[in-house]
Order: structure tokens, then sequence, then C-alpha cells
């Protein structure tokens, strides 16, 4: 973790979502995470892939009645009262961002699992929870923002219980062709308060060294890249359906085009793991 101060990593992205997370989570359908779709021809609103996201997400976790199960940077609530609904298993969720917790426990109170499905503000890579006290955890498309992918993931192998499993899903880095597009990805993922891109052939090393045995790793990048034009006009149209002001809204329609160009040239992961019983 990044020296105690006023400006480390956690508070960086904390801050991040907690100015921009309500916009976030309106325009991408309630997650904050990418979609998964089921070709060039499917016009699955945002939030209908989103969800088909987490439910992939679910196949990978398999979770059991009566799990505990970690949501690693939870966001806004939407995938853990998913998943809380999909299976009999309890859920505590954690973020950097305090207004992320909070909407997300106002969705657990609302959806009726509050009794089920619990956040709280805690840094992914100082957990404060005891060894073994998880038989699943799960990370859905926070990696990004963590300083150490391998710290994160050794600490998830010591929370995990003997036979327990991890799910996560991350977006991977492909090499840019040249030194301007290296810095404009790089400005882009400044702005966005991403600390790194992984490889995909990172991945099998990193949670190999985490003490983990890597159980399935996919690339879905072909299922998960969404147009930049359908981004600009999916913000447009929901920008003017809310009625709030597109010029108060601090997320300009030129980041997000420039931001989803970039995505086209990156790639998309899911993969699962397990703690030997």
């Amino acid at each position: 973790m990044d020296a105690a101060g006023p400006d480390t990593t956690a508070e960086r992205v904390g801050r991040f979502f907690d100015e921009k997370g309500d916009v976030l989570g309106d325009l991408m359908g309630g997650n904050v995470h990418f979609g998964y779709w089921l070709g060039p021809d499917d016009d699955s609103t945002f939030a209908e892939a989103a969800d088909r996201l987490t439910d992939h997400m679910i196949d990978m976790l398999r979770p059991r009645p009566g799990d505990r199960v970690l949501d690693l940077g939870c966001g806004r609530g939407r995938p853990a009262v998913r998943l809380a609904q999909a299976a009999e298993v309890e859920v505590v969720g954690i973020s950097v961002s305090r207004r992320d917790v909070a909407a997300a426990t106002a969705l657990a109170r609302a959806e009726g699992v509050a009794d089920r499905v619990t956040f709280r503000y805690a840094d992914a890579m100082n957990p404060p929870f005891t060894a073994g006290s998880f038989d699943r955890v799960w990370a859905v498309e926070s990696m990004l923002y963590m300083p150490d992918r391998l710290q994160v993931l050794r600490n998830i192998a010591a929370l995990l219980r003997p036979g327990g499993r991890l799910a996560l899903c991350d977006i991977s880095e492909t090499p840019p062709e040249t030194a301007e597009d290296r810095a404009v990805l790089e400005g882009i993922l400044r702005e966005w308060e991403v600390h790194s891109l992984a490889r995909f052939d990172d991945y099998p090393r990193l949670i190999a060294a985490a003490g983990l045995r890597l159980t399935d790793i996919v690339d879905v990048s072909d299922r998960t890249r969404y147009s930049p034009d359908r981004v600009v006009e999916l913000f447009q149209r929901l920008v003017a359906g809310s009625g709030i002001p597109v010029e108060s809204v601090d997320l300009p329609m030129e980041l997000w085009d420039r931001s989803f160009a970039a995505f086209e040239r990156m790639g998309y992961l899911i993969a699962a793991a397990e703690r030997a019983g």
C-alpha cells in the first residue's frame, strides 16, 4: 500500500468514485463494470449486458448455500445483490468509496437482502478480516485499481478457507503500437484513476505466486467490447432523459469517446482459482 498521507492510491480511487459513482451508476444501468454481449448484433442495453457479465461471474464462483463471500471492490452493490438473489449466500462487500458503500447498503435494503448482504469501507490492500473467514471471494473489475495485484491475491489466499474459490474479471492490456498510443492510454488511465492493466499471460503466474491454483481463465474480449459511438449515444440519451444539465456532468463526452476507443484495443479476462483443501 502507498505510504500514509492525503494522496494514497486508495484515497484517490475513493475520491474518484465518491465524485463520479452516482453518474457512472446511472449511465451504466446500476453497475460500474462492463457488459457481456452475445455478438455484434446483440442490442442488449448496457444494464442487461452488465448483469449478464455478473451472471458469468456467479457461474465461475460456484457459490454453495451458506457460503460467506467477500466482494472485493463492491462498487454500488448491484453484483453483490444479484449474487445473493441467485444463491443462498452471505455477502460482505468492501470499497474505498464511502458514497458507494452508502449506495450499496441502500440497494441491499431496497432489494430485501440486507440481512445477508452488507457493505463496509475497507481497502483490499489491507483487508480488516481474520484469516480463513470466507468461502468465496470475487473481484468484479476492481483489480485494475489495486497498487499491487500480487499482494491482493495473497490477501485473498489468506482470507479463503481451505477449498475456497476466487473469481475475478479484469481488463487486460494489448501493448500500444506506438509511443503516441502509449501516451494516450496512460493519460486515460490516469483520468479514470486506474493503477495498471495486467497482461492475460500474467495471471497464471500471479495466481500461482499467491499460493492459489488456477482452475479457469477465459479471454472474453470479443464479448465485452462496446462501440465508442454507441457509448456516446448512450451518454447523450441518458443524460438528456435524466434532466441533468450535460455541462454539470464531470464526464465529458470526449473522455468517454477516447476511453472506449482505447478500450477497443484492450482485452478482458475472467479467471477462477482455488485454495488447496
